[in-house]
C-alpha cells in the first residue's frame, strides 16, 4: 500500500513537513522520502532495506530505514519507479508505481504487511537440478531471497564504510593433517576502512579465478557479499538446497557451484539460513578447478565467512578464515624421485573484537577457545609477571598480579603453550612446553597451570650439575669467585641461529705464581637455536670473546700459547666483564662470512 505525496505540492501537511524534517535535504535532484510502517499498529519499521526500482525491475538505489522507518533514496531523473522494502523472515513489499518529474521529492508512506517467511520444513531432493538464477516460488528461490537480503545489506554497510573496527588478523601454520598448531602469528589492528574483510573486485574474481598458483607462492581469495550478489557471480553459478543438514542443527543449506564449462579457479559453497528466523549465518566453501596435485588437495583448501545483523538492521562479517596448501618436496616410496608434497596448511583468520560507531561499542565478539591457568611458584604462589605464549609472534599474555592467564580466540586444534619469567630469562631458561587440545565448543576454558623451578634448579639444570669451583688467588693479588654464568647467542647475518660456531673464551691471568700464567682458556660449539653457555666464570674480570664460522680451522697450538686473543683474530673480539651484582649475562655475537 502507498500514499505518494509531492511535498512541494502540499507544504501544509503536517506528516510530510514532519518527515521533511527529519531527513536532511539532498543535494539537487529527484528526491524520494518516506516512512515504512506497521500494517497492523502503524509503528515505523526499522532496519528493513528499502530499495528504488524502475519500470525494468532493476534496482537503482537502497538504503536502511532508521528505527522510526524513515528512510530517504535519490532517484537518478524523472520517470516511473516503485518502492521494495525487504525484511529478512519477512514477504517484501512492494508500491505501486509512481512518476517523479525533474526537482521533485516525492513524500511515500509504505506499509507493510505482517507476512511471515518460514523455511521450516523446506527439504532436498538428491540429484535435483542445480539453478542458475531460480525461478519465484521454488524452494531453492526462497531460500535463495532470504540470503540475498542478508548479503544486500552487509554490501550495504561495506561501501559506506559506517563502523571502526578492532580485530585480530591471525595466521596459522598446521601440521599437514591439520591437526597441530606449528606456529601462530597474531596481529591486532584497528581499522576504519568501509569493513574489515573485503575481496577482489566480482569481475576480476569470475575473469581471473579465485586463486593463483605458483612456484614462487599461491594467492588465494574469498568471497564477499558484493561478489555473491553480484551478476557475474549469479550467471556463472548454480543453486539447490543441501539435503542431509540434520546434523548441523537444523539449519537449511544454499548450496552453489560453478557451472561445468568453467575453467578458472573456482569456488563451490554452502549458504547456512537459521530456518526459523531466515537469517543468513554464515558462509562454507572449498576451491575446485585447481591446477594442483591430489596431495596437496589434501588439505581441503577453502574458507568460511561468517554474517552478524546489528540491532539496527546493519550487517557485519565479524569473523572469517581461508584454508591454504603449503607445497613441499618429498621422495616418492615407489620410484625414489622427488615429487611434490604437502609441508603445512597455512590458515588466515580475521575475527573482529569490537565494533564501534562513535563514541559507542555496538558489538563484542567472542573469544572463542581458551586455555586458562595460573602460573604458580615453588611456594605454590601465583607468580606474576610470568609470560604464557605459543609458538610465533604475538599470540601471549602476561599473568596478572595472582599468576592468572588466559589465551583466547584458540581454534579446534592441538597447541603448544609455553611459559618463561624474566628470571629465567636472563639465564636463557626455556622450561618444557605442555600440549593443549582447544575445543571451542566448550563453555569453559582448558585449565592448564604450571610450576616454576627454583633458581637452584635452574642453574642446577643449565650448568649440567657441576659444582661451583672453589674461590681463585688471582695474579695481581686478591681473590677470583666465579658464580658468572655467560651465555652466547650466535646469528647469521640474516638474524638466523648459527649452529655448530666454535666460540673462544679467554680470561686474563687468574694464579699468582706457577709456571705460566694460568689464563683459563675455553672452547665450546653452539646448539641447534645458536646457544652455547658456560657456567662459573670469574667476575669482575675482563673475558676475550670471540665465534668463528663453521669453516674457519683454528690452531689449537696458537690458542693455547696466545696471552690475548685479540692477538689471533684482530678486530673481531668481544670483551666483555661479568659483574659480580649481575652474574648472569648474554652477548649477541654474529659470525662473518665463511
Amino acid at each position: 500500500m502507498v500514499r505518494p505525496r509531492r511535498s512541494r505540492r502540499y507544504p501544509g501537511l503536517l506528516a510530510a513537513l514532519w518527515l521533511i524534517a527529519a531527513v536532511p535535504d539532498s543535494a539537487d535532484g529527484q528526491v524520494v522520502r518516506g516512512r515504512l510502517v506497521d500494517a497492523a499498529g502503524g509503528s515505523g519499521i526499522g532496519g528493513a532495506m528499502v530499495s528504488l526500482v524502475n519500470r525494468s525491475g532493476r534496482g537503482i538505489g537502497q538504503t536502511l530505514t532508521r528505527s522510526s522507518g524513515l528512510f530517504q533514496l535519490q532517484a537518478p531523473g524523472p520517470g516511473e519507479y516503485r518502492l521494495r522494502a525487504d525484511r529478512i523472515g519477512y514477504a517484501s513489499t512492494l508500491s505501486d508505481f509512481f512518476g517523479v518529474v525533474a526537482t521533485d521529492t516525492m513524500t511515500i508512506e509504505l506499509v507493510a504487511r505482517i507476512e511471515p517467511v518460514s523455511l521450516q520444513g523446506i527439504e532436498a531432493e538428491a540429484g535435483r537440478q542445480c539453478r542458475v538464477r531460480p525461478d519465484e516460488g521454488l524452494a531453492v528461490a526462497r531460500v535463495w531471497e532470504e540470503a540475498r537480503k542478508a548479503l544486500a545489506a552487509a554490501a550495504w554497510t561495506q561501501e559506506r564504510g559506517l563502523y571502526r573496527y578492532e580485530m585480530l588478523r591471525i595466521k596459522r601454520r598446521l601440521d599437514d593433517r591439520g591437526r597441530r598448531v606449528e606456529r601462530e602469528d597474531r596481529d591486532y589492528v584497528q581499522v576504519s576502512a568501509p569493513t574489515p574483510y573485503a575481496s577482489r573486485p566480482a569481475d576480476s574474481l569470475l575473469a581471473e579465478g579465485f586463486a593463483r598458483l605458483s612456484a614462487e607462492g599461491s594467492v588465494f581469495w574469498g568471497p564477499d557479499a558484493g561478489v555473491l550478489l553480484s551478476d557475474s557471480f549469479l550467471d556463472t553459478h548454480c543453486f539447490r538446497i543441501r539435503p542431509g543438514e540434520r546434523q548441523r542443527g537444523d539449519r537449511i543449506g544454499l548450496e552453489f557451484e560453478p557451472l561445468p564449462d568453467r575453467e578458472v579457479a573456482e569456488i563451490t559453497g554452502t549458504m547456512w539460513l537459521d530456518p526459523v528466523s531466515a537469517q543468513l549465518e554464515r558462509l562454507d566453501f572449498r576451491y575446485v578447478n585447481l591446477d594442483a596435485s591430489s596431495r596437496l588437495m589434501e588439505a581441503s583448501p577453502g574458507g568460511r565467512v561468517e554474517f552478524r545483523t546489528l540491532p539496527n538492521g546493519t550487517w557485519i562479517v565479524p569473523s572469517w578464515h581461508l584454508r591454504m596448501f603449503r607445497p613441499g618436496e618429498a621422495l616418492d616410496p615407489v620410484t625414489g624421485r622427488p615429487t611434490v608434497a604437502l609441508s603445512a596448511i597455512i590458515m588466515e583468520h580475521g575475527e573482529v573484537l569490537r565494533v564501534h560507531a562513535g563514541q559507542d561499542i555496538v558489538f563484542e565478539g567472542d573469544r572463542g577457545g581458551r586455555i586458562a591457568g595460573t602460573v604458580f611458584d615453588t611456594l605454590n604462589v601465583g607468580l606474576p609477571g610470568a609470560r604464557v605464549f605459543l609458538n610465533g609472534e604475538g599470540a601471549e599474555v602476561v599473568t596478572d598480579a595472582d599468576g592468572g592467564f588466559e589465551l583466547t580466540h584458540l581454534g579446534p586444534w592441538t597447541y603448544t603453550v609455553h611459559y618463561t619469567h624474566p628470571y629465567l630469562e636472563q639465564l636463557w631458561y626455556q622450561p618444557g612446553p605442555v600440549e593443549v587440545e582447544v575445543d571451542p565448543a566448550r563453555a569453559n576454558p582448558v585449565r592448564l597451570d604450571f610450576e616454576a623451578p627454583s633458581l637452584n634448579e635452574v642453574l642446577d639444570d643449565v650448568c649440567d650439575g657441576a659444582r661451583q669451583p672453589e674461590p681463585t688467588p688471582l695474579a695481581r693479588g686478591g681473590i677470583a669467585s666465579s658464580p658468572g654464568i655467560l651465555t652466547v647467542a650466535v646469528t647469521d647475518a640474516e638474524g638466523t641461529p648459527a649452529a655448530d660456531a666454535t666460540v673462544l673464551i679467554m680470561t686474563a691471568a687468574l694464579r699468582a705464581g706457577g709456571p705460566g700464567d694460568r689464563r683459563a682458556r675455553i672452547r665450546g660449539e653452539t646448539s641447534a637455536s645458536g646457544l652455547y653457555r658456560i657456567c662459573w666464570l670469574p667476575v669482575d674480570l675482563p673475558l676475550e670473546v670471540v665465534v668463528l664460522n663453521r669453516t674457519e680451522k683454528l690452531d689449537r697450538r696458537a690458542f693455547e700459547d696466545a696471552r690475548e686473543l685479540a692477538d689471533l683474530f684482530p678486530g673481531r673480539v668481544q670483551e666483555i666483564t661479568i659483574a659480580r651484582e649481575a652474574p648472569y649475562r648474554t652477548l649477541l655475537l654474529r659470525i662473518e662470512a665463511g
